[in-house]
């Protein structure tokens, strides 16, 4: 649990008051980010446990998936307790958070006892999707409205990047921003400022949008799929479409927004869009309420293949099966163009149902957003973060606009007797032609460009080096810059991030160019995933020439490369997020220094390609789990050899940083960040700080190995789990070989051997594999169909 700590930050004490659903998950995400947290609910009728229902929340979080915690263990560090036995911990508490059920007229007499409790100068908030916060806290102290506004965090917490803060007139601009700060650095978030209008700026766009469809499947036009498919990762929009992530967020809900937003919003053009259509009721009505009941514009059914999706009829409301997608144009669409935006320019300009379905929907979005500025927000850039970030979709509102084209769209738009706004056109007639250029982006309300505001204070993307012209060289698979200060950074430029032999090279390369020119060396990208390890493909290739040769060549190059990393004469640091497996992972922990994101899933997975870790992954888990014997003073080091083999033997993943750190994959001296968007300047400031400080390479280690003993220990162990079904003979033959490298191979004792020996058993296992007829099978099996084989 590592938290960065900006100047002046003073929230530490963090109370919770409603342990619902998204109060208990707020309270978990706080302290995975490391803060003191308590939550409290009304008082159990139960004498004996009156915290009972914050108990049952928290064990409720134990149960969810994906989970609101890092690791499970955190759940005990949440302390519970209730609106009548506890208000006094408001006193101690920073930040005071109220997420209790969405109602005026129960949180604002909840609000008001707040005040009484708390002590001066602390931050309240109350979470809501769309009340007006002025009103929640208007009957509190003047002291208290300033230091109040509202949160509007999206569901799940954890992996949602969106927070609308939503400031009162009352609130100190001062305590707008330390929030705005603690929720980018301590919490992770992408902070979007809102103003304190009916449903804010996600829901109010994203509601309206999907909305703005549903005529187009009730009448008839379109199916659901249909829709799904050309409001998809095609056009811009999210992976889960626009049905799919109506059924995730719950239709009744839906249903519940939009009957409260039309009679909010009298003065809006186009309330009339939020009257959605009776079938949709009719749905609503009979229990159609999306994931949550099992059926909702899609239905989960088992099939013969073992299980299907079922579409609802517009008119009978029954589920069908889905059909078969034959749209041309939206079909060259994907073949010709690889952006969504060149996608979504092409097929708006399509004369089929696609085309007019595509140009309709985004006439309605683009103008409908251009007239929320400045009702919702001053900032064109605010919307089309708050889309990404809460909808998840790739391209904002304005951005898609610009993928269009401005200047033409606004032609054809008002061609049709459309009404574009004002501002828009003054904008064109200025001469700029797109929203977003040149690192600017235009301000439609004080009529000039201004420059695009990093997505968190201080944030540093690698893309900005090239722009910055820092870029030393490159190639198609990785590139080197100078990050200024003595430290480079190297790119991974291939697909996936995958370490092909090129890559390897290459960095290589670098590493020569850094010992001549430079202190420290940062691996890291701006993409989500850090590496799916090397490349299968380029493998496989090979093995089918037959060129064993340069499959030696290339596993000798990989481990002495990705070993070489700890040995250089300056730190190397590595940042890593998202998916990393293979010998992404054993790049890393060969790094002097790993600055994770929170939501890092890595693991050593290559057993089930019908490989070994040959990087020196198997060989580093082992000296980690020897020194943790060490560390701890244990005579017998079995059961921490069996763990970390364990964890090479089943390819655990971790589901978070810190699971990874349990696993072995991190140290405790890695650090680790709560946002994506800082990890990038963490690793920079750690190199830096690092070079700054007299750096000499660790000398080879010697590692203690159990021989024959530990190896037998660890074939009894593969035989129960062979035995029980849980391994196959194939599986069991790979564990064996990497028992035998943990072993410390053919050894009648134990005893301390140095680290090249076990990395010479590490090339000798992985060779042995690449020689049997079954691992060229799982890859090719992966490589067909991105699922394992299990042979």
């Amino acid at each position: 649990m590592n938290r960065e700590l900006f100047p002046g930050n003073r929230i530490q004490q963090v109370v919770v008051l409603g342990s619902g659903i998204m109060g208990s998950q707020i309270a978990a995400h706080c302290v995975n980010a490391g803060l003191k947290v308590k939550l409290m609910d009304l008082k159990s009728d139960d004498p004996d446990r009156p915290d009972l229902l914050a108990e049952k929340s928290i064990q409720n979080l134990l149960k969810m998936r994906p989970s609101p915690l890092a690791v499970p263990s955190y759940s005990r560090l949440i302390e519970t307790g209730n609106f009548d036995d506890h208000m006094n911990w408001l006193q101690e508490a920073d930040w005071i958070c109220e997420v209790v059920v969405e109602r005026m007229e129960i949180k604002k007499p909840l609000i008001k006892k707040i005040g009484e409790y708390r002590k001066p100068g602390s931050i309240v908030s109350s979470n809501t999707s769309g009340l007006p916060i002025d009103k929640i806290g208007k009957s509190c102290s003047e002291e208290f409205r300033q230091h109040f506004l509202g949160t509007h965090f999206f569901n799940p917490p954890r992996y949602m990047k969106l927070l609308e803060l939503i400031p009162t007139k009352a609130t100190n601009p001062a305590v707008t921003e330390l929030m705005t700060r603690f929720c980018e650095q301590v919490l992770g978030k992408g902070v979007v400022v809102c103003n304190d209008t009916p449903n804010f700026i996600a829901n109010r766009i994203g509601v309206f949008s999907m909305a703005s469809m549903m005529p187009w499947f009730f009448e008839g036009k379109l199916r659901a799929e249909e829709i799904d498919y050309l409001t998809g990762t095609l056009t811009g929009y999210s992976k889960a479409a626009s049905f799919r992530t109506a059924d995730m967020a719950g239709l009744d809900v839906l249903k519940h927004v939009t009957d409260n937003l039309r009679p909010a919003v009298p003065d809006d053009e186009r309330r009339d869009v939020f009257q959605l259509p009776e079938g949709f009721g009719k749905m609503v009505e009979r229990g159609a309420h999306g994931n949550k009941k099992g059926q909702g514009f899609y239905k989960k059914v088992k099939s013969e293949k073992g299980s299907e999706y079922l579409v609802i009829h517009p008119q009978s409301l029954d589920y069908e099966p889905q059909v078969k997608i034959e749209i041309p144009s939206a079909k060259k669409a994907e073949k010709d163009f690889k952006t969504p935006g060149e996608r979504l320019k092409f097929l708006v300009n399509q004369k089929d149902k696609a085309g007019l379905f595509l140009w309709e929907i985004q006439c309605d979005l683009l103008l409908y957003s251009a007239n929320r500025i400045p009702e919702i927000s001053d900032s064109v850039e605010e919307i089309d973060r708050a889309m990404q970030w809460g909808f998840n979709w790739e391209l904002g509102p304005f951005q898609r606009w610009d993928a269009i084209g401005v200047a033409e769209s606004v032609i054809r738009m008002e061609n049709e007797g459309r009404t574009v706004p004002e501002t828009v056109k003054k904008m064109l007639a200025s001469g700029r032609e797109s929203f977003y250029q040149s690192g600017t982006v235009y301000n439609l309300i004080k009529e000039r460009a201004e420059p695009v505001t990093p997505p968190a204070r201080n944030a540093i993307r690698v893309s900005s080096f090239k722009k910055e012209k820092k870029e030393i060289w490159a190639t198609e698979s990785a590139a080197l810059y100078d990050a200024g200060d003595g430290v480079a950074l190297f790119e991974f430029r291939t697909k996936q991030q995958t370490l092909g032999f090129e890559l390897v090279k290459n960095l290589d390369a670098a590493s020569a160019a850094v010992k001549e020119n430079f202190g420290a060396l940062v691996l890291g990208h701006d993409h989500d995933n850090f590496s799916y390890g090397a490349n299968l493909a380029e493998a496989a290739a090979v093995l089918k020439k037959g060129d064993f040769g340069l499959i030696r060549d290339a596993v000798e190059q990989f481990q002495r490369v990705a070993v070489g990393l700890r040995y250089q004469p300056f730190p190397v640091v590595a940042a890593v997020s998202g998916r990393t497996f293979g010998g992404g992972v054993e790049f890393f922990m060969h790094c002097d220094r790993v600055v994770a994101h929170h939501e890092l899933y890595c693991g050593l997975v290559e057993l089930g390609v019908g490989l070994i870790p040959a990087g020196g992954g198997t060989k580093e888990l082992l000296l980690r789990a020897m020194r943790f014997v060490k560390f701890a003073d244990q005579a017998d080091p079995l059961p921490f050899v069996r763990e970390a083999f364990k964890t090479i033997g089943m390819a655990k993943v971790s589901d978070s940083a810190a699971n990874a750190r349990g696993l072995g994959f991190l140290r405790d001296t890695d650090l680790i960040v709560m946002n994506r968007d800082l990890l990038i300047k963490t690793a920079i400031e750690e190199a830096r700080m690092m070079a700054g400080r007299t750096y000499t390479p660790p000398a080879e280690p010697m590692i203690r190995v159990m021989g024959e003993t530990g190896l037998s220990a660890l074939k009894i162990m593969l035989f129960n789990m062979n035995e029980a079904g849980f391994a196959t003979e194939y599986d069991k033959l790979l564990a064996e070989k990497t028992a035998f490298v943990m072993s410390g191979g053919n050894l009648s004792e134990p005893q301390e051997v140095p680290e090249s020996w076990i990395l010479k058993l590490e090339r000798e296992a992985i060779l042995e594999c690449f020689r049997d007829q079954r691992t060229h099978a799982r890859m090719e099996q992966l490589l067909k169909t991105g699922k394992p084989l299990r042979n």
